[in-house]
């Protein structure tokens, strides 16, 4: 009896413990059943929790904005429940995640498209690991999406603006050296596709020598100082690059601290404020001059003049001449194409019956942009002359001619019976303004003493003769739309036209065919068109390959025109 009582009581207190146990376990189920209802009923997301069967287990209050479930419809199929999205591809997806497939996400939208939303199918795990359905979450993403676009739009605003503005962008790291430039940014450094730029020092590299001093420490201050770089240009006495303007800012909140800037050109402002100061120089100069040239002819009148009237006329009309060269050299609105001669002329004629002045040449025209430096150099020359050299004496001669050899214009200007210069003096302006205006003019300038004589030449590039001959040339036209619209319009007759095969916007035989039914001699000038082909469709027509020299391609024009006479013009 007391063994049984025992055993009873041994039972009564495993009960207990059980029991003790089990409450436990349902205080601990009851905080996880309240941690889950009030998850769901705090969450924003829309969750729905299915079985293997796509049974509804539970959902979020946010999901009856998508499915309009009541608390009835656990267990009920979800394929039963109406909802707002567009499609129900959702409900594959759920059986095949459900079936052991990998968890998918997808972007859904509702039936009328107003709303966007990020729909995640996850497996819906046992304690054990084992799948027993699926957990469909749905994110509404269409506020994010709609500032993503915005975002772009900007950016893309943005890129647009930085490209039009031909800005290049770039980021600079200090502890490492290391720099990023944008397309615009190796553009505007000078470096091709090929060449690395990732290193601060290959930039600073492209910084003409005399121009580097403190550029680390300008990074490091970001202060905006305009500096110069070196783009495919090589560095020397006449260089002749870029200016770039760089301004950044240093960004402290990240580690290591790091630049970020922008560069843009501003060359052109740079050569604005050059030619700026240089014209004051020059004028100046040249009002200075001009009272030494009046004071020169005053002298020269009076030794060659005894009745003072007379004097007064010759002065007068000098001092006219004068001023009509001075405005060659200066002249007010657009400029127009000068014979070389009357140039020259109009330089030299205030100072004739002082000195011996011949002047000899071919006929032709001066390109209208080389008109204004090569009338400045022209003038310097004929200062200098009267005050040093052969204009200053009655029996100095000058002479100046020009000669045109491989398409390039030589003019030369000998002066006997005056001062000769001294080359080892310092340079003075007039020789600053020479030398600019030569290398405005691209011109090879020499300068040289021989047997009393001071010869100086000047070499001028294939680009500064546009019309040689007694031609007058229309053009040149890049493409066959202008082309075109320029036989549409009022036009004086044409004696030849010069064609190249292939324009900017595609082969010219529309102008051809117009020019040759207009009776208009053509000639083509191409290194890959068929000569015979040519022939045949235009027949009379000439044709010079490439490469091709100045003189031949004189020679067929004459030839095609048969001597045109004065005032026709070519065009090409």
């Amino acid at each position: 009896m007391m063994s049984m009582n025992e055993e009873l009581q041994s039972t009564n207190e495993e009960l207990s413990t059980v029991n003790d146990e089990l409450k436990t376990k349902v205080d601990q189920l009851t905080v996880a059943n309240s941690d889950l209802r009030n998850f769901f009923e705090s969450t924003d997301l829309a969750v729905v929790v299915l079985d293997r069967n796509l049974r509804i287990r539970s959902y979020t209050e946010a999901a009856r904005a998508i499915f309009p479930l009541q608390p009835s419809d656990r267990g009920r199929l979800l394929a039963d429940v109406s909802t707002r999205l567009a499609t129900t591809d959702y409900l594959d997806g759920a059986a095949q995640v459900a079936g052991g497939g990998a968890a998918m996400q997808q972007r859904v939208t509702t039936r009328d498209g107003g709303r966007t939303l990020s729909l995640r199918i996850l497996p819906y795990r046992t304690q054990g690991d084992g799948i027993d359905g699926a957990t469909l979450v749905l994110t509404d993403i269409t506020d994010a999406l709609s500032l993503e676009r915005e975002l772009a739009a900007e950016r893309e605003r943005l890129d647009l603006a930085i490209k039009a503005g031909g800005i290049g962008v770039w980021e600079y790291r200090g502890g490492t050296g290391e720099i990023f430039l944008d397309e615009t940014g190796r553009h505007l450094f000078g470096f091709s596709p090929q060449d690395t730029a990732d290193q601060v020092h290959q930039v600073f590299d492209r910084i003409i020598p005399e121009d580097r001093t403190g550029r680390r420490a300008g990074a490091g201050r970001g202060d905006g100082r305009a500096r110069r770089f070196r783009d495919d240009v090589p560095a020397g006495p006449e260089w002749q690059g870029r200016w770039i303007k760089g301004f950044g800012r240093v960004v402290t909140s990240s580690a290591p601290h790091r630049m970020v800037g922008v560069s843009i050109d501003v060359t052109a402002e740079y050569a604005i404020a050059e030619t700026r100061e240089l014209m004051l120089r020059e004028m100046n100069h040249r009002v200075k001059n001009l009272f030494a040239i009046i004071s020169g002819i005053v002298s020269a009148a009076s030794r060659s003049h005894d009745d003072v009237t007379e004097m007064a006329d010759d002065v007068r009309e000098r001092i006219a001449t004068l001023g009509r060269a001075h405005s060659l050299a200066s002249p007010a609105g657009e400029q127009q194409a000068i014979e070389l001669a009357a140039l020259v002329e109009a330089t030299i004629a205030p100072y004739r019956g002082q000195s011996t002045i011949t002047i000899d040449g071919p006929p032709l025209l001066v390109d209208r942009r080389c008109l204004s430096p090569l009338a400045l150099i022209l003038h310097e020359w004929a200062t200098n002359s009267v005050k040093y050299g052969a204009l200053a004496q009655p029996s100095g001669e000058l002479a100046v001619g020009w000669t045109l050899a491989d398409g390039k214009l030589r003019l030369d200007w000998s002066e006997t019976g005056g001062q000769v210069p001294d080359d080892t003096g310092a340079k003075g302006f007039g020789t600053l303004l020479v030398q600019t205006s030569s290398r405005q003019l691209g011109a090879e300038l020499e300068r040289k003493s021989l047997d009393g004589r001071f010869l100086l030449s000047l070499t001028l590039p294939e680009t500064s003769i546009i019309e040689d001959g007694g031609y007058r040339v229309d053009g040149p036209y890049v493409s066959v739309e202008d082309v075109l619209a320029h036989l549409d319009g009022d036009k004086p007759e044409l004696a030849c036209a010069i064609l190249d095969v292939r324009l900017r916007d595609g082969e010219v035989f529309p102008a051809a065919e117009r020019l040759h039914e207009a009776g208009v001699p053509l000639i083509f000038h191409s290194g890959h068109a068929d000569e015979h082909a040519l022939q045949s469709r235009y027949p009379g027509a000439a044709v010079c390959g490439k490469p091709c020299s100045p003189s031949l391609l004189r020679r067929t024009l004459s030839m095609a025109v048969s001597g045109p006479a004065e005032g026709d013009r070519a065009t090409g």
